[in-house]
């Protein structure tokens, strides 16, 4: 079973082939504010807010890919080691953990998963909120996999314990992920 396979499967009913209308969100800058407070010989205290560091898109989005790749380098990992448990430091959903266990059965992998072999590039950032990022990017499997390099549409929730991780994925950008942010149940998972 290919990828894309074993995505559709993780996926279920929510991966559609159907373009919506909808248009992406637009891209967004993160701003940091930092507020320092220092008090002198005479217990007066001042505030002082200095400039916020601005994070450039260029900046954001090779911190996504970052992201990303770490997430696909711990999907394969896990699988490669059938631990379903460390599957769970990179899926946030049921059916995403599912999925993996079944790849532990049927992903055929041409070499042991490292890091350096996973490539993402081409990445357009949809939407950048602190609960869900949405990214549409190429991946190369770079020889872990006898699989072509694919265009993929990831939804990352983010947890306080393991930071971004797969919800959902997406074959289009202007599929219907919105409501994978919006409206979808988030699971408690271990």
């Amino acid at each position: 079973m290919g990828i894309v396979g074993v995505l559709a499967l993780a996926l279920g009913g929510l991966l559609w082939r159907n373009r919506s209308n909808a248009a992406p969100a637009p891209q967004t800058t993160t701003t940091l504010l930092a507020v320092v407070t220092t008090t002198d010989s005479t217990s007066t205290t001042a505030t002082t807010v200095p400039s916020p560091p601005t994070t450039t898109v260029a900046q954001r989005v090779a911190e996504v890919e970052m992201i990303l790749t770490d997430l696909w380098f711990g999907w394969f990992d896990a699988i490669y080691r059938k631990d379903a448990d460390a599957l769970w430091n990179v899926v946030a959903t049921d059916s995403y953990h599912d999925a993996g266990v079944v790849a532990m059965d049927d992903l055929v992998f041409e070499n042991a998963p490292s890091s350096n072999a996973v490539g993402v590039s081409g990445t357009d950032i949809l939407l950048d909120r602190s609960d869900c990022v949405v990214a549409s990017y190429n991946i190369d499997f770079g020889g872990i996999l006898a699989e072509p390099p694919a265009d993929l549409v990831s939804v990352m929730w983010s947890d306080d314990r393991y930071g971004l991780r797969f919800a959902t994925g997406w074959l289009y950008p202007d599929d219907l992920w919105l409501a994978d942010c919006d409206e979808m149940v988030r699971e408690e998972t271990p």
